[in-house]
């Protein structure tokens, strides 16, 4: 896994233990009320730093998940991340947050962008898949962009495989692209 993805005006930077800017990071994403409705409410969201320390410290050595740093010249300004569950390599999830003040700037779509293309390249994943909050038309655009398009027929198949549930709840809505 790369430890640092260089684009055009980001670079994605591989999570690591004791980063305190990156702690620093995502207690503020996990606390930015514009955002929680929309992130994985299996995050530690509305908690103190001690514990979104150790949730970045587990998350950096999860086997099944590799997670980057967004940088935008020096500031960190939000988190990308690819996932799977480990005997279900079917698909590959990614997932993007950003804070605030640097949505709208394009540089979700190239974090993003950077990512998917990393992800293509690495040829371990049938799908690549996002989970798109019902009604959330700027990261749906941004998915459509680089070629992912709602899949309601795969969304059962590999809700339930990733995340034990069949995603009937009509909350997110999930898009994919066939890699191979």
């Amino acid at each position: 896994m790369k430890k640092i993805i260089r684009g055009k005006n980001c670079s994605l930077l591989r999570f690591e233990a004791g980063d305190e800017k990156l702690v620093d990071l995502i207690h503020k994403l996990f606390n930015d009320e514009h955002i929680t409705g929309l992130l994985n409410p299996d995050y530690p969201l509305h908690k103190p730093k001690s514990v979104i320390k150790k949730w970045v410290k587990e998350t950096a050595e999860n086997p099944y998940g590799v997670w980057y740093v967004i940088k935008s010249k020096q500031n960190y300004i939000g988190y990308v991340c690819y996932k799977w569950r480990e005997n279900y390599t079917e698909a590959c999830e990614i997932s993007t947050a950003i804070l605030f003040e640097y949505r709208g700037l394009k540089l979700g779509y190239e974090s993003s962008k950077l990512l998917s293309d990393y992800v293509k390249g690495l040829k371990k994943f049938k799908y690549l898949v996002a989970y798109v909050h019902h009604g959330n038309k700027r990261a749906e655009n941004n998915l459509k962009k680089f070629g992912l398009s709602k899949a309601n027929r795969l969304q059962k198949t590999i809700t339930m495989a990733l995340y034990n549930e069949d995603g009937s709840s009509g909350e997110y809505d999930l898009f994919a692209l066939k890699l191979s």
